[in-house]
């Protein structure tokens, strides 16, 4: 049998921890110099959006492992959002070189950050 849907209250409490991690891996992972705030926020939102459209065991462990990453940065000095540029770089690398799940999260961060953010610049531009 399928699995209670997750109260929309805690989804929107759990969405809004997210948000600051996502949005700023969207920016650091687009590939672009210096990103435009207005489609990283456009791209994160796209982000959060597909996490929460995951089959529910594949999005609760990717919020879940969000949430990890996020907290393990306390360690370098505060949540992912507030380090610095060499900080969070260093970071995500790390998370890159570690086995399984945790590789699988950074690569899709990897991937869909910058496809995200490429979709919105795009859609505003009126590329198809």
């Amino acid at each position: 049998s399928m699995p209670p849907p997750i109260p929309a209250p805690l989804r929107r409490a759990v969405r809004a921890q997210l948000r600051p991690t996502v949005r700023q891996l969207a920016a650091d992972l687009s590939l672009v110099d210096e990103p435009e705030p207005e489609l990283v926020d456009q791209a994160g939102e796209a982000l959060l959006r597909r996490i929460g459209g995951m089959a529910p065991h594949l999005g609760i462990g990717m919020a879940g492992l969000t949430l990890v990453f996020d907290l393990s940065c306390l360690s370098a000095g505060g949540r992912y959002a507030s380090l610095d540029p060499d900080a969070r770089a260093r970071i995500v690398e790390r998370w890159r070189a570690l086995p399984g799940p945790l590789a699988n999260w950074a690569l899709f961060y990897e991937k869909m950050g910058a496809f995200s953010y490429w979709s919105v610049l795009e859609a505003r531009d009126g590329h198809d």
